[in-house]
């Protein structure tokens, strides 16, 4: 029960934070004039995103064996770079699409979003300080050795996967809802995953090395979370899976940006996506070496 009501303080603070800050930032006038009559219920849907970093944070934090001075840069750092710079540097990638967006009201999105990461990861250790000293004791706070080759090629394997995830995903799973194609074409008709393969590379070929260049940033901003799970590769698996489903999470608040439809089209290839994008990324961290005779191999 106690641990309940440490949660809840903690979910409740971290959600205020967000919230004050949200308020005061200094977004465009558009931007302010477009969220101003939002959904009444959208604090409802704010509360189950937050509530999710937040029992992200607390899974890491209850099962880290690292010590609170290496534990919470680690943690906000990978949890920042992933929930929060990482989805703004798309929307800045695709801002042509969004004309009420300026790339300072991106920048401030991304800094409301890691309100709840600086604000969460501190006072979870502190809430639930007491409980890691058994981890702490349990498992080693030692960094593992790290090979700088071996790693290039782990992340260079990750980011090949992302982009195709990517496309594969938001073809069989996003551009199969007919309200998005009418979204982002003007069209609803669906000439196949090779056509719109090919018109990607038509008219945008630079979103392919972007998106693999996202896919290995991915792969390195979650490096410390890797580092610390090391000696426990199930815990680490759950923590992954935790960590890239807070991207598809966050879509359930309701934005100016998509209309529903769209939104929750979104929101089920973020979450189908970033699922198996965390199976793959546990896998290459955890289960392929660089052995001696070069050639990757499953241990």
């Amino acid at each position: 029960m106690k641990t309940i009501f440490k949660f809840v303080f903690l979910l409740i603070v971290t959600t205020i934070a967000f919230l004050v800050v949200s308020a005061i930032l200094p977004y465009s006038g558009n931007f302010k004039a477009a969220t101003k009559n939002s959904n009444p219920f959208a604090i409802v849907y704010v509360l189950l995103s937050v509530g999710w970093i937040c029992g992200t944070i607390t899974y890491v934090v209850t099962h880290s064996g690292w010590r609170a001075s290496r534990l919470i840069p680690a943690l906000i750092i990978s949890l920042f770079f992933v929930y929060s710079f990482m989805a703004q540097i798309e929307t800045f990638f695709f801002r042509s699409a969004f004309g009420i967006l300026t790339a300072t009201d991106i920048f401030l999105i991304m800094v409301a979003n890691g309100v709840s990461i600086l604000a969460g990861v501190p006072l979870a250790v502190k809430l639930f300080g007491k409980g890691r000293r058994e981890e702490v004791e349990k498992y080693p706070n030692n960094l593992p050795v790290l090979s700088f080759s071996k790693l290039i090629i782990k992340l260079v394997l990750i980011g090949i996967s992302y982009m195709i995830i990517y496309f594969v995903f938001g073809y069989y799973v996003a551009w199969q809802v007919k309200d998005l194609r009418i979204f982002y074409s003007g069209n609803p008709a669906d000439n196949g995953f090779v056509s719109v393969l090919a018109n990607n590379f038509h008219e945008m070929p630079v979103i392919y090395p972007f998106q693999f260049v996202r896919g290995v940033l991915f792969g390195l901003f979650v490096l410390p979370l890797v580092l610390m799970f090391k000696h426990r590769p199930g815990v680490l698996l759950i923590t992954l899976i935790l960590v890239f489903l807070s991207l598809g999470i966050s879509l359930i608040i309701p934005n100016f940006l998509f209309p529903d439809t769209v939104r929750w089209a979104h929101f089920a290839e973020m979450t189908s996506s970033m699922f198996v994008f965390a199976i793959i990324v546990w896998f290459v961290y955890e289960k392929l070496e660089w052995n001696v005779s070069n050639k990757l191999q499953p241990i």
